[in-house]
Protein backbone atom coordinates (compact mmCIF):
# COMPACT_ATOMS: atom_id res chain seq x y z
CA UNK A 1 0.00 0.00 0.00
CA UNK A 2 3.13 2.72 0.52
CA UNK A 3 3.97 2.21 -3.43
CA UNK A 4 0.57 4.08 -4.61
CA UNK A 5 1.09 6.73 -1.76
CA UNK A 6 5.02 7.12 -3.13
CA UNK A 7 3.95 7.70 -6.21
CA UNK A 8 1.12 10.09 -5.73
CA UNK A 9 3.25 11.93 -3.39
CA UNK A 10 6.31 12.29 -6.46
CA UNK A 11 3.66 13.29 -8.90
CA UNK A 12 2.42 16.19 -6.68
CA UNK A 13 5.90 17.57 -6.00
CA UNK A 14 6.77 17.18 -9.68
CA UNK A 15 4.05 19.12 -10.19
CA UNK A 16 4.86 21.91 -7.61
CA UNK A 17 8.15 21.66 -9.54
CA UNK A 18 10.13 21.01 -6.72
CA UNK A 19 11.70 18.23 -6.70
CA UNK A 20 11.55 16.74 -10.75
CA UNK A 21 13.99 18.90 -12.74
CA UNK A 22 13.23 19.88 -15.86
CA UNK A 23 16.11 18.19 -18.40
CA UNK A 24 16.72 18.45 -21.85
CA UNK A 25 19.32 16.78 -24.48
CA UNK A 26 20.43 18.10 -27.69
CA UNK A 27 22.30 16.30 -30.62
CA UNK A 28 23.90 18.65 -33.45
CA UNK A 29 26.34 18.86 -35.70
CA UNK A 30 28.04 20.47 -39.49
CA UNK A 31 29.26 18.48 -41.90
CA UNK A 32 31.44 20.53 -44.09
CA UNK A 33 33.34 19.11 -47.42
CA UNK A 34 34.51 20.38 -50.62
CA UNK A 35 37.66 19.97 -53.26
CA UNK A 36 40.67 22.12 -52.33
CA UNK A 37 43.29 22.78 -54.85
CA UNK A 38 47.12 24.08 -53.97
CA UNK A 39 49.49 25.27 -56.27
CA UNK A 40 52.49 23.53 -54.41
CA UNK A 41 52.35 20.85 -52.14
CA UNK A 42 56.35 19.64 -51.50
CA UNK A 43 56.74 21.06 -55.33
CA UNK A 44 53.22 19.64 -56.86
CA UNK A 45 49.82 20.97 -57.64
CA UNK A 46 47.37 19.11 -55.75
CA UNK A 47 42.96 18.65 -56.40
CA UNK A 48 41.90 17.15 -53.19
CA UNK A 49 38.75 16.32 -51.38
CA UNK A 50 38.94 17.57 -48.14
CA UNK A 51 36.00 17.84 -45.04
CA UNK A 52 36.03 20.07 -41.88
CA UNK A 53 37.82 23.06 -43.66
CA UNK A 54 35.66 26.34 -43.25
CA UNK A 55 34.17 24.52 -39.60
CA UNK A 56 35.61 21.01 -38.79
CA UNK A 57 33.02 18.30 -39.36
CA UNK A 58 31.46 17.26 -35.89
CA UNK A 59 28.60 16.17 -34.24
CA UNK A 60 27.81 15.98 -30.47
CA UNK A 61 25.48 16.02 -27.57
CA UNK A 62 24.70 18.96 -24.97
CA UNK A 63 22.61 18.95 -22.25
CA UNK A 64 21.46 20.64 -18.88
CA UNK A 65 19.19 19.67 -15.97
CA UNK A 66 17.46 22.26 -13.95
CA UNK A 67 18.48 21.87 -10.19
CA UNK A 68 16.46 24.46 -9.14
CA UNK A 69 17.48 28.05 -7.88
CA UNK A 70 18.78 29.58 -10.94
CA UNK A 71 21.33 26.43 -10.77
CA UNK A 72 21.86 23.74 -13.48
CA UNK A 73 23.87 20.58 -14.01
CA UNK A 74 25.55 20.85 -17.78
CA UNK A 75 27.09 18.58 -20.27
CA UNK A 76 29.09 18.10 -23.74
CA UNK A 77 30.16 15.65 -26.12
CA UNK A 78 31.32 16.53 -29.03
CA UNK A 79 33.17 14.57 -31.80
CA UNK A 80 35.36 15.37 -35.00
CA UNK A 81 35.22 13.31 -38.07
CA UNK A 82 36.61 12.99 -41.40
CA UNK A 83 33.35 12.59 -43.63
CA UNK A 84 35.92 11.74 -46.86
CA UNK A 85 36.72 8.44 -45.03
CA UNK A 86 34.61 8.12 -41.85
CA UNK A 87 38.05 8.05 -39.69
CA UNK A 88 38.06 9.73 -36.14
CA UNK A 89 39.94 13.38 -35.83
CA UNK A 90 41.63 14.84 -32.98
CA UNK A 91 44.20 11.70 -32.95
CA UNK A 92 41.53 9.19 -32.62
CA UNK A 93 39.51 10.14 -29.52
CA UNK A 94 36.02 9.64 -29.66
CA UNK A 95 35.09 12.83 -28.32
CA UNK A 96 37.77 14.59 -29.00
CA UNK A 97 36.30 18.34 -29.88
CA UNK A 98 35.25 18.20 -25.97
CA UNK A 99 34.16 16.47 -23.43
CA UNK A 100 32.90 18.09 -20.05
CA UNK A 101 30.37 18.19 -17.45
CA UNK A 102 29.98 20.79 -14.70
CA UNK A 103 27.67 23.64 -12.76
CA UNK A 104 26.46 26.35 -14.15
CA UNK A 105 24.69 28.96 -11.85
CA UNK A 106 22.57 32.17 -13.44
CA UNK A 107 24.36 34.65 -11.27
CA UNK A 108 27.73 32.53 -9.76
CA UNK A 109 28.82 31.46 -13.15
CA UNK A 110 29.73 28.33 -14.34
CA UNK A 111 32.04 25.54 -13.68
CA UNK A 112 33.27 22.62 -16.38
CA UNK A 113 35.53 19.75 -15.74
CA UNK A 114 37.45 17.82 -19.06
CA UNK A 115 38.51 18.13 -22.18
CA UNK A 116 38.06 22.06 -23.02
CA UNK A 117 39.12 25.11 -25.24
CA UNK A 118 41.43 27.08 -24.27
CA UNK A 119 41.13 30.93 -24.05
CA UNK A 120 43.04 32.25 -27.25
CA UNK A 121 40.66 29.80 -29.55
CA UNK A 122 37.60 30.78 -27.68
CA UNK A 123 37.80 34.58 -27.11
CA UNK A 124 40.73 36.09 -29.54
CA UNK A 125 39.93 33.61 -32.67
CA UNK A 126 36.10 34.80 -32.66
CA UNK A 127 37.42 37.89 -34.44
CA UNK A 128 40.24 36.26 -37.14
CA UNK A 129 39.99 35.17 -40.51
CA UNK A 130 40.35 31.47 -39.77
CA UNK A 131 37.63 32.15 -36.53
CA UNK A 132 35.18 33.66 -39.53
CA UNK A 133 36.03 31.03 -41.98
CA UNK A 134 38.04 28.12 -41.41
CA UNK A 135 41.38 26.74 -41.03
CA UNK A 136 42.28 27.90 -44.84
CA UNK A 137 42.71 31.38 -43.29
CA UNK A 138 45.15 30.52 -40.92
CA UNK A 139 47.62 32.70 -38.84
CA UNK A 140 50.86 30.57 -39.90
CA UNK A 141 51.04 27.23 -38.82
CA UNK A 142 48.30 28.08 -36.19
CA UNK A 143 50.94 29.73 -33.80
CA UNK A 144 49.01 31.01 -31.45
CA UNK A 145 45.97 28.42 -31.65
CA UNK A 146 43.43 30.77 -32.85
CA UNK A 147 42.25 28.70 -35.59
CA UNK A 148 41.71 25.70 -32.32
CA UNK A 149 44.06 23.58 -33.12
CA UNK A 150 44.60 21.57 -29.97
CA UNK A 151 42.38 21.51 -26.53
CA UNK A 152 43.44 20.88 -23.38
CA UNK A 153 42.93 17.99 -21.27
CA UNK A 154 42.53 17.14 -17.58
CA UNK A 155 40.85 20.40 -17.49
CA UNK A 156 38.80 22.67 -14.71
CA UNK A 157 37.00 25.72 -15.97
CA UNK A 158 35.18 28.96 -14.55
CA UNK A 159 33.06 31.22 -16.54
CA UNK A 160 31.47 33.91 -15.25
CA UNK A 161 28.02 35.45 -15.59
CA UNK A 162 27.67 38.17 -18.28
CA UNK A 163 28.13 41.72 -16.42
CA UNK A 164 27.59 44.83 -18.31
CA UNK A 165 28.79 42.81 -21.48
CA UNK A 166 31.88 41.87 -20.08
CA UNK A 167 32.32 37.91 -19.59
CA UNK A 168 35.93 36.15 -18.31
CA UNK A 169 37.26 33.00 -18.19
CA UNK A 170 40.18 30.86 -16.16
CA UNK A 171 41.34 27.36 -17.08
CA UNK A 172 43.67 25.15 -15.16
CA UNK A 173 45.21 21.64 -17.14
CA UNK A 174 46.26 19.49 -14.82
CA UNK A 175 49.61 17.34 -16.49
CA UNK A 176 49.20 14.79 -14.69
CA UNK A 177 52.50 13.33 -13.98
CA UNK A 178 53.16 11.79 -10.66
CA UNK A 179 55.90 13.73 -8.68
CA UNK A 180 56.25 16.43 -11.01
CA UNK A 181 52.77 18.55 -10.75
CA UNK A 182 53.51 21.17 -13.07
CA UNK A 183 54.75 19.09 -15.56
CA UNK A 184 52.43 19.30 -18.86
CA UNK A 185 50.18 21.58 -16.96
CA UNK A 186 47.75 24.19 -18.99
CA UNK A 187 47.14 28.21 -18.36
CA UNK A 188 44.97 30.24 -19.19
CA UNK A 189 42.82 33.49 -19.01
CA UNK A 190 40.38 35.73 -20.84
CA UNK A 191 38.12 38.18 -21.04
CA UNK A 192 35.59 39.62 -23.51
CA UNK A 193 33.48 42.31 -24.04
CA UNK A 194 30.17 42.65 -26.65
CA UNK A 195 28.11 45.77 -26.64
CA UNK A 196 26.41 47.78 -29.70
CA UNK A 197 28.53 47.55 -32.89
CA UNK A 198 31.54 47.24 -30.45
CA UNK A 199 33.55 43.85 -29.36
CA UNK A 200 36.16 43.60 -27.68
CA UNK A 201 38.46 40.20 -26.44
CA UNK A 202 42.09 39.53 -24.75
CA UNK A 203 43.71 35.83 -23.82
CA UNK A 204 46.73 34.42 -22.28
CA UNK A 205 47.41 30.48 -22.76
CA UNK A 206 50.61 29.02 -20.86
CA UNK A 207 51.60 25.32 -21.24
CA UNK A 208 54.28 23.60 -19.78
CA UNK A 209 55.78 21.17 -22.45
CA UNK A 210 53.59 21.87 -25.15
CA UNK A 211 54.41 18.82 -27.23
CA UNK A 212 53.31 16.46 -24.27
CA UNK A 213 50.38 18.44 -22.70
CA UNK A 214 48.70 18.93 -26.04
CA UNK A 215 50.41 16.54 -28.77
CA UNK A 216 47.50 17.07 -31.10
CA UNK A 217 49.06 20.51 -31.70
CA UNK A 218 50.59 21.23 -35.17
CA UNK A 219 53.89 21.13 -33.74
CA UNK A 220 55.38 18.40 -36.27
CA UNK A 221 58.57 18.09 -37.74
CA UNK A 222 56.93 18.40 -41.35
CA UNK A 223 55.10 21.88 -40.31
CA UNK A 224 57.67 24.44 -41.68
CA UNK A 225 56.82 27.39 -39.40
CA UNK A 226 56.47 26.32 -35.70
CA UNK A 227 56.75 22.94 -35.86
CA UNK A 228 60.10 22.19 -34.80
CA UNK A 229 60.06 24.87 -32.54
CA UNK A 230 57.26 23.27 -30.88
CA UNK A 231 58.69 20.04 -30.87
CA UNK A 232 62.00 21.37 -29.04
CA UNK A 233 59.95 23.72 -26.15
CA UNK A 234 59.92 23.43 -22.33
CA UNK A 235 57.52 26.18 -22.43
CA UNK A 236 55.03 27.92 -24.89
CA UNK A 237 52.68 30.91 -24.08
CA UNK A 238 50.69 33.06 -26.23
CA UNK A 239 48.84 36.35 -25.68
CA UNK A 240 46.18 38.33 -28.14
CA UNK A 241 43.76 40.89 -28.10
CA UNK A 242 41.14 41.05 -30.65
CA UNK A 243 38.16 43.47 -31.81
CA UNK A 244 35.47 44.03 -33.75
CA UNK A 245 33.25 46.62 -35.47
CA UNK A 246 30.36 46.49 -36.85
CA UNK A 247 28.30 48.86 -38.92
CA UNK A 248 25.57 48.43 -41.48
CA UNK A 249 25.69 44.95 -43.30
CA UNK A 250 29.69 45.78 -42.84
CA UNK A 251 32.11 44.42 -40.07
CA UNK A 252 35.99 45.23 -39.52
CA UNK A 253 38.66 43.62 -36.75
CA UNK A 254 42.14 43.44 -36.41
CA UNK A 255 44.21 41.02 -34.08
CA UNK A 256 47.38 41.29 -32.61
CA UNK A 257 49.22 37.93 -31.12
CA UNK A 258 52.62 37.34 -29.46
CA UNK A 259 53.81 33.59 -29.12
CA UNK A 260 56.77 32.06 -27.84
CA UNK A 261 58.58 29.12 -27.58
CA UNK A 262 60.86 28.83 -24.76
CA UNK A 263 63.66 27.06 -23.58
CA UNK A 264 64.48 25.17 -26.52
CA UNK A 265 66.27 21.52 -26.22
CA UNK A 266 69.10 21.55 -28.97
CA UNK A 267 69.19 17.71 -29.18
CA UNK A 268 65.17 17.70 -30.17
CA UNK A 269 63.34 19.59 -33.40
CA UNK A 270 64.61 22.47 -34.32
CA UNK A 271 68.41 21.82 -33.39
CA UNK A 272 68.68 25.31 -31.34
CA UNK A 273 68.91 26.52 -27.84
CA UNK A 274 67.09 29.71 -26.95
CA UNK A 275 63.87 30.77 -27.71
CA UNK A 276 61.57 31.86 -30.56
CA UNK A 277 59.03 34.42 -30.47
CA UNK A 278 56.33 35.65 -33.47
CA UNK A 279 54.47 38.18 -33.86
CA UNK A 280 51.04 38.42 -35.73
CA UNK A 281 48.85 41.35 -36.70
CA UNK A 282 46.31 41.25 -39.00
CA UNK A 283 43.13 42.99 -40.28
CA UNK A 284 39.58 40.85 -41.27
CA UNK A 285 36.69 42.62 -43.08
CA UNK A 286 33.29 41.53 -44.31
CA UNK A 287 30.02 42.28 -46.04
CA UNK A 288 26.51 41.23 -46.36
CA UNK A 289 25.68 42.16 -50.02
CA UNK A 290 22.36 40.87 -49.50
CA UNK A 291 21.10 38.70 -46.62
CA UNK A 292 22.00 35.44 -48.24
CA UNK A 293 25.50 36.45 -49.63
CA UNK A 294 28.90 37.59 -47.97
CA UNK A 295 32.00 38.52 -48.98
CA UNK A 296 34.92 38.97 -46.93
CA UNK A 297 38.85 39.33 -47.02
CA UNK A 298 41.79 39.86 -44.71
CA UNK A 299 45.64 39.81 -44.24
CA UNK A 300 48.21 39.57 -41.76
CA UNK A 301 51.44 39.83 -41.11
CA UNK A 302 54.00 37.32 -39.26
CA UNK A 303 57.57 38.35 -38.07
CA UNK A 304 59.54 35.52 -35.93
CA UNK A 305 62.90 36.20 -34.13
CA UNK A 306 65.27 33.34 -33.70
CA UNK A 307 67.74 34.22 -29.98
CA UNK A 308 70.27 31.72 -31.21
CA UNK A 309 70.55 32.66 -34.66
CA UNK A 310 69.20 36.15 -34.72
CA UNK A 311 66.90 35.16 -38.33
CA UNK A 312 63.77 36.67 -38.66
CA UNK A 313 61.25 34.31 -40.44
CA UNK A 314 58.54 36.89 -41.88
CA UNK A 315 54.68 35.64 -43.45
CA UNK A 316 52.21 37.19 -45.59
CA UNK A 317 48.51 36.09 -45.92
CA UNK A 318 46.06 37.46 -48.01
CA UNK A 319 42.76 35.74 -48.31
CA UNK A 320 39.15 36.36 -49.94
CA UNK A 321 36.02 34.26 -49.64
CA UNK A 322 32.20 34.27 -51.29
CA UNK A 323 30.04 32.61 -49.26
CA UNK A 324 26.27 32.01 -49.97
CA UNK A 325 23.54 30.81 -48.27
CA UNK A 326 20.81 28.43 -49.66
CA UNK A 327 19.11 28.28 -46.41
CA UNK A 328 19.55 28.89 -42.67
CA UNK A 329 21.17 25.96 -42.17
CA UNK A 330 23.40 25.36 -45.04
CA UNK A 331 25.63 27.06 -47.46
CA UNK A 332 28.18 27.37 -49.89
CA UNK A 333 31.64 28.83 -50.41
CA UNK A 334 34.24 29.86 -52.80
CA UNK A 335 37.27 30.50 -50.86
CA UNK A 336 41.33 31.55 -51.69
CA UNK A 337 44.24 31.97 -49.54
CA UNK A 338 48.00 33.43 -50.71
CA UNK A 339 50.75 32.99 -48.89
CA UNK A 340 54.17 34.47 -48.99
CA UNK A 341 57.52 33.48 -47.16
CA UNK A 342 59.67 36.40 -46.46
CA UNK A 343 62.77 37.52 -44.29
CA UNK A 344 64.65 34.35 -43.73
CA UNK A 345 61.58 31.99 -44.42
CA UNK A 346 62.11 29.55 -47.01
CA UNK A 347 58.96 27.87 -47.14
CA UNK A 348 54.71 28.72 -47.46
CA UNK A 349 53.44 26.68 -45.33
CA UNK A 350 49.59 26.60 -45.09
CA UNK A 351 49.61 24.08 -42.09
CA UNK A 352 47.97 22.11 -41.01
CA UNK A 353 45.81 21.72 -44.00
CA UNK A 354 48.72 21.51 -46.49
CA UNK A 355 51.99 20.21 -46.94
CA UNK A 356 54.59 22.98 -47.24
CA UNK A 357 55.37 24.73 -50.72
CA UNK A 358 58.66 23.81 -52.40
CA UNK A 359 58.88 27.84 -52.54
CA UNK A 360 57.91 31.09 -50.75
CA UNK A 361 54.79 30.84 -52.42
CA UNK A 362 51.29 28.82 -51.75
CA UNK A 363 48.12 29.30 -52.81
CA UNK A 364 45.19 27.38 -52.29
CA UNK A 365 41.50 27.33 -53.87
CA UNK A 366 38.31 25.88 -52.25
CA UNK A 367 35.12 25.44 -53.20
CA UNK A 368 32.81 23.90 -50.43
CA UNK A 369 29.38 23.05 -49.06
CA UNK A 370 28.73 23.20 -45.82
CA UNK A 371 25.45 22.43 -43.73
CA UNK A 372 24.45 22.65 -39.79
CA UNK A 373 21.96 20.17 -38.09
Amino acid sequence: MKTPLIAASLAALCASGSVCAQSSVTLYGIIDEGLTFSNNQLGNKSYQMQSGISQGSRWGLQGAEDLGGGLSAIFRLENGFDINSGKLLQQGREFGRGAYVGLSSKTLGTVTLGRQNEMMGDYVGLYTANGNWGILFPHPGDLDNTGIDFRINNAVRYTSPIISGIQASALYGFGNVAGATNRDAVKSVGVKYAGGPVALAAAYTSIDHPAEAVPEGVWTATNAVDGNYGLAASKYQSFGISGQYSFGNAKISADYTNTKFFGLDPTVGANISGHVSFNIFEVVASYYVTPSLQLGTGYSFTEGQVSATSQKPKYHNVDAIVDYYLSKRTDTYLQATYMHAAGDAQYADLAPVLQRSSTPNQIEVRLGLRHRF
